[in-house]
């Protein structure tokens, strides 16, 4: 691990910065992996325990089937006593609502990925994926830390560190040369369309999400 810098990162001389954002692992969004995530190999096995020097972290399990189930009779209940209630009070039906939770997320495109399993890092033994910070795990890093994805014209970085106006920090913790990016694909089927997902030339790949990462992932995926 480097020396943190007491001050913000910037590239060396040479090289432009073209873009940053604050970035973490993805959160699974539909019902059976909802506030979960996984890291697997193409084996789909769990390796959260092989990857060098992280700490332990929480071992999820899928929800049950149940829930979702009852939570969706309780909706469809609900849904028809305001329809009812609409009905005796003016004669007027509702021409439409909103719902909570996944189905408001849309049809998933991968759903082996998205619904019935979510893993957020995909990696055999040797990959640029398995080189990734344990630090993009919200579950993993204290609060006050942070994590930032930067774009280069030669690199993409991921920066920790702690945003604290008094005396901030900051330290690259992992690095790879653009040419080991294959593609960059906004992932749709996430809380708000924030997710995305960095496929490797090695066919390794990681599944993030950013809350200001619009402008971030516009240059990826235009690369």
């Amino acid at each position: 691990m480097t020396v943190p810098q007491r001050h913000s990162w910037h590239p060396p001389e040479g090289e432009e910065l073209v873009a940053r954002a604050p970035v973490s692992f993805a959160t699974g969004a539909a019902d059976r992996v909802q506030g979960r995530r996984w890291f697997r190999d193409p084996e789909r096995r769990d390796i959260q325990g092989e990857l060098p020097d992280w700490p332990t972290g929480p071992a999820y399990r899928l929800r049950s089937r149940i829930g979702p189930v009852v939570w969706a009779v309780l909706k469809t209940v609900f849904l028809l006593g305001v329809l009812a209630l609409a009905v005796v009070s003016d004669g007027n039906v509702p021409s439409g609502g909103g719902s909570g939770g996944s189905g408001s997320l849309g049809r998933s495109e991968d759903p082996e990925n998205e619904e019935t399993d979510f893993p957020v890092l995909w990696a055999a033994p040797g990959t640029v994926a398995r080189t990734l910070p344990w630090e993009l795990d919200p579950a993993r890093r204290p609060d006050t830390d942070t994590t930032h994805l930067v774009l280069t014209d030669r690199r993409l970085l991921v920066l920790g560190g702690l945003q604290d106006p008094r005396e901030p920090w900051e330290e690259v913790l992992w690095e790879t040369e653009l040419s080991a990016v294959a593609t960059v694909e906004r992932r749709p089927f996430s809380v708000g369309g924030r997710d995305f997902r960095i496929t490797f030339t090695d066919g390794s790949w990681c599944r993030l999400t950013s809350l200001e990462g619009e402008p971030l992932v516009g240059h990826l995926t235009a690369a």
